[in-house]
């Protein structure tokens, strides 16, 4: 029987990681008014522990957030948790997973997901004031 914290340690497999954001991943690309594009991945889950499972495998640096909604507050639901990947480093290694594992459920996602970060790493990001 795992113990608490164990899981944190634990190294997944990639293809369980992959099988894991088809089902409980969304892929998308935030755009915002003045043209530029964000692309990111969330994985939502009400096991913590997983999410950090994931993220150390990845070695991703992308937080982990509590996600709090009214209605699972009145209902007293589980604690929902949210690893936010969005930099372009941890993007980076999402895109090379992806690219080795891919995924099945959202592979059209994939697709422009992918697109997306071709041109959101060769756009360079303009400062303010320039």
């Amino acid at each position: 029987m795992e113990q608490p914290g164990e899981m944190r340690n634990m190294k997944l497999d990639k293809n369980y990681i992959i099988g894991f954001i088809d089902g409980e991943g969304t892929i998308n690309i935030t755009k915002y008014p003045d043209g530029r594009i964000r692309p990111q991945l969330l994985v939502f889950n009400t096991d913590r522990e997983i999410l950090e499972s994931i993220k150390e495998t990845l070695e991703l640096d992308s937080p982990i957030l509590r996600v709090v909604r009214v209605k699972d507050v009145i209902k007293r639901r589980k604690p929902c948790f949210r690893l936010q990947v969005r930099s372009k480093k941890d993007i980076q290694k999402v895109v090379n997973l992806f690219e080795e594992f891919k995924p099945v459920v959202k592979s059209k996602e994939y697709e422009k997901f992918k697109k997306a970060y071709d041109h959101w790493v060769l756009v360079p990001v303009c400062s303010l004031g320039s």
